[in-house]
């Protein structure tokens, strides 16, 4: 089978996608990589299926950006249908994120399901959440659930990263780390307001805020905190690891209505670290015993809810620092079973059969 996977952007591929990409050749899948362009002029006869992971995310940039997205990607799922191309659609989300116009959202997210021969979800929550948003569609007999791999090993060791020199300003307290992009649904403004009420508490609060004017409101929050350290950027990925390294925890106060997935919750459990996080679909597959896992029902109480697991993480690691790293090896044993190659690909494999009986 040849299957072209989509990437959003070539210059910062997915993790998650790269490290499919790698299993399915593994299967003997012959993967060629695509971008929008060849989306929207390349030949698409020549592929027998096509893999696409958020694509329905529209949002970014300027206020006219995303209803151009959105033109495009209609345009590329007429391009995908007239060539008779099966689409393999990853499904992430309950929602794309932050959306700025929800109707076009909507409409790109509902044609999308149509046209995907199978859709690959996560957990079962799919289904609930996908009947809440188009109940007169039933995409139920497309529904695939398919774990995602884990991220064991793929971000290199660094003894001389510098953030090892920055963790000594905290020696004797709990570290909690944020890693990855910061965008709006991902609350880290409310990570701020939590460490101002735990002083006694590190933090290191790592990423790209998606919007210049977000970086300055994050900056303002965080001036003068003597207990928390940011990195307004992008972490590169010799330093990924490290900052696990460094973390008693991570932290990601997500906000549930758009989020159902966390790969940094993966990348967390991975390297042997719990998390801080609401009940989003992909926790709560993992023990409850093993993370520090919170329901909300409004804005409000979120930040109670997230400042008390972060109060009751603080109380586990003051009686014994282990009881944090016991619950992160459990993880990682966890990660290193169900969510290894091994038992992914099997499942996978079917897939790629079903594709090619279409």
């Amino acid at each position: 089978m040849k299957l072209f996977v989509y990437h959003i952007n070539p210059n910062d591929k997915s993790l998650h996608i790269l490290k499919n990409e790698e299993m399915f050749r593994r299967l003997g899948v012959d993967v060629h990589e695509g971008f929008d362009g060849e989306l929207l002029t390349g030949d698409l006869g020549a592929y027998d299926a096509i893999y696409l992971n958020w694509f329905e995310n529209i949002d970014g940039g300027a206020f006219w950006k995303p209803p151009l997205r959105w033109v495009r990607r209609k345009l590329q799922l007429l391009r995908i249908r007239r060539a008779g191309l099966p689409i393999l659609y990853c499904k992430h989300n309950r929602f794309p994120h932050n959306a700025r116009y929800p109707a076009l959202s909507l409409n790109l997210y509902r044609a999308l399901c149509r046209d995907a021969a199978l859709i690959i979800a996560f957990n079962a929550d799919a289904e609930a959440d996908l009947r809440a948003l188009f109940p007169a569609d039933d995409f139920t007999g497309k529904l695939r659930v398919i774990p995602p791999l884990n991220y064991i090993g793929a971000y290199p060791a660094n003894p001389a990263a510098p953030i090892y020199a920055q963790a000594k300003r905290f020696d004797g307290k709990m570290i909690v780390g944020y890693a990855g992009k910061i965008s709006a649904y991902k609350n880290v403004e409310l990570i701020l307001r939590a460490a101002k009420e735990l002083p006694d508490v590190g933090f290191f609060i790592c990423g790209k805020p998606d919007t210049p004017e977000y970086r300055e409101e994050l900056e303002s929050l965080a001036a003068g905190m003597e207990n928390v350290v940011t990195r307004f950027e992008n972490v590169p990925d010799d330093e990924m690891q490290p900052l696990l390294d460094v973390s008693d925890l991570l932290v990601m106060p997500y906000d549930k209505r758009s989020a159902a997935n966390s790969g940094t919750g993966r990348m967390a459990f991975s390297y042997g670290r719990t998390v801080v996080s609401p009940d989003i679909a992909s926790m709560n597959l993992i023990p409850e015993e093993l993370i520090y896992k919170y329901h909300y029902e409004s804005d409000d109480e979120h930040y109670e809810k997230l400042l008390e697991s972060l109060r009751r993480a603080h109380a586990d690691w003051k009686r014994d620092p282990a009881i944090l790293r016991q619950k992160g090896e459990k993880l990682l044993r966890l990660m290193e079973t169900d969510y290894s190659e091994e038992a992914i690909s099997k499942r996978y494999r079917a897939i790629f059969r079903e594709l090619a009986e279409l």
